[in-house]
C-alpha cells in the first residue's frame, strides 16, 4: 500500500470506490440493462413476427390474385362457351323455322293446286254439261224444224242470244 499512498490514492477510497463502483454496475445491469435488452429483444421479436406476418399476407394476396385470375378465365371461358352454344341454338332454331316454314308454304301451295285444280276439273265438268245442253236443245229446235241454211244460222243466233250471258261461252 505504500505505493499507493506515493502516488496520492488512499486505499480504503479506492476500496470504497471499487465496491461503490461494483454495487453501481450490479444495480445498473439488474435494473437498467437487463430490462432494456429484454425490451429490445421483444420489439425485435414483434418486428420479426410482423414481417413475418406482412410476408405471408403478401403471399396470401398473390395466392388470392392468382386464384381470382384464374375464376376470371374461367369465367370467360364459360361465357364464350355459353356463346357459342347460344349461337348454335340460334342457328338450329332458325334453321328448323325455316325448314317448318318452307314445308308449310309446301303444303299450303300443295292444298292451293289441289283446289285449283279440283274447281278447273269441276268447271269443266260444269261447261261440258253446259254445252251438252245447249247442243241437246239446239239439235231439238233443228229437228222439230226442218230449215235452209239461212234460217239455220238465223236460229243458232236466236238460240244463242236467248241465252245469259256468258253461260254457254268460256
Amino acid at each position: 500500500m505504500d505505493v499507493l499512498t506515493t502516488l496520492g490514492i488512499d486505499g480504503w477510497s479506492l476500496l470504497w470506490h471499487t465496491i461503490n463502483f461494483i454495487v453501481l454496475i450490479v444495480l445498473l445491469t439488474k435494473f437498467l440493462y437487463t430490462p432494456v435488452v429484454s425490451l429490445l429483444d421483444e420489439r425485435t421479436r414483434r418486428i420479426e413476427e410482423s414481417l413475418a406476418a406482412a410476408e405471408q399476407a403478401r403471399a396470401q394476396v398473390a395466392q388470392a390474385d392468382r386464384e381470382r385470375d384464374e375464376m376470371l378465365a374461367a369465367a370467360r371461358r364459360e361465357r364464350q362457351e355459353l356463346l357459342i352454344e347460344a349461337q348454335q341454338m340460334a342457328e338450329r332454331l332458325k334453321s328448323e323455322a325455316r325448314t317448318v316454314a318452307q314445308q308449310e308454304a309446301e303444303r299450303i301451295v300443295e292444298t292451293a293446286r289441289q283446289e285449283a285444280e279440283a274447281e278447273r276439273t269441276q268447271a269443266m265438268a260444269e261447261l261440258k254439261r253446259e254445252v251438252a245442253s245447249l247442243a241437246v236443245q239446239a239439235a231439238e229446235r233443228i229437228i222439230n224444224k226442218s230449215l235452209d241454211d239461212q234460217a239455220h244460222r238465223k236460229l243458232v243466233e236466236d238460240f244463242l242470244d236467248e241465252q245469259p250471258a256468258g253461260a254457254g261461252r268460256a
